[in-house]
């Protein structure tokens, strides 16, 4: 479980998160979603100790993470992997090598059998047959499938996916999707996804948290979205350029 509460953050005075309330289930694969700036992935980045809360508790399977050491902090990383909207592989190494990285820094394993365990975790993402090029040689949807495995290598309960389908056409944003689905469906990983993507969200997630204001507007199921009289929620679902939010 992922709670936070009471949660603030604030940036040069300017509040960002304004008291969150609210408990993260396992099992599911959850949708963070609002409009830029509204502090989706800023929530996120405090459930793996990226940021540390102005006021508030995160709380992480029953433990708050406030009493955390830096060495148990590294350790609950591996647990509740954050996967980055820009994959930020080294451009120097093959795709292989980028995920074998992680199995021979935290898992100290020796460089060829990192190596050849490195291409397992391509196959779960779907890219073993290019295990051998380098990131420039492939497209942004697989450089994003490659960090998702790089991710993967420490056998994380979380899988914490932040805007993944930015920037990608509609036919590579529907395959992370898909591979997000995997993640949850087949591989019995607990999905968070931070994004403003309606087709994925309406798609795939089996709940909603939707940020406006620092706070949680609406939290629920994709059929409760739908069905939301709220004039703020009609608007982000509608796109409609006029309306009550704030942008």
């Amino acid at each position: 479980m992922i709670a936070f509460e009471g949660l603030c953050k604030a940036f040069d005075g300017r509040p960002v998160l304004a008291g969150i309330d609210l408990q993260m289930r396992g099992g599911e694969i959850t949708f963070v979603i609002g409009s830029s700036g509204t502090g989706k992935s800023v929530l996120m980045k405090h459930a793996v100790g990226l940021l540390f809360p102005d006021a508030g508790r995160v709380i992480l399977d029953g433990e708050d993470t406030a009493t955390f050491s830096e060495d148990r902090w590294r350790e609950a990383r591996r647990h509740y992997a954050m996967v980055f909207q820009h994959p930020n592989l080294f451009d120097s190494m093959t795709l292989r090598e980028n995920v074998a990285l992680p199995l021979r820094m935290h898992r100290r394993i020796a460089r060829d059998r990192a190596l050849a365990e490195a291409e397992s975790f391509l196959h779960q993402v779907g890219m073993a047959s290019k295990a051998d090029l380098l990131p420039a040689q492939v497209g942004p949807s697989e450089r994003k499938r490659v960090s998702i495995a790089r991710a993967l290598t420490l056998d994380p309960d979380w899988a914490i996916l932040d805007e993944p389908t930015t920037g990608l056409d509609p036919v590579a944003a529907r395959s992370i999707d898909r591979l997000a689905t995997r993640l949850c469906r087949e591989m019995g990983k607990s999905v968070v996804v931070v994004s403003h993507d309606l087709t994925s969200i309406f798609t795939i997630a089996d709940r909603i948290i939707f940020l406006y204001k620092g706070r949680v507007r609406l939290d629920g199921a994709p059929d409760d979205f739908r069905r939301s009289e709220d004039p703020v929620v009609r608007q982000f679902i509608t796109g409609a350029p006029d309306g009550p939010m704030e942008t």
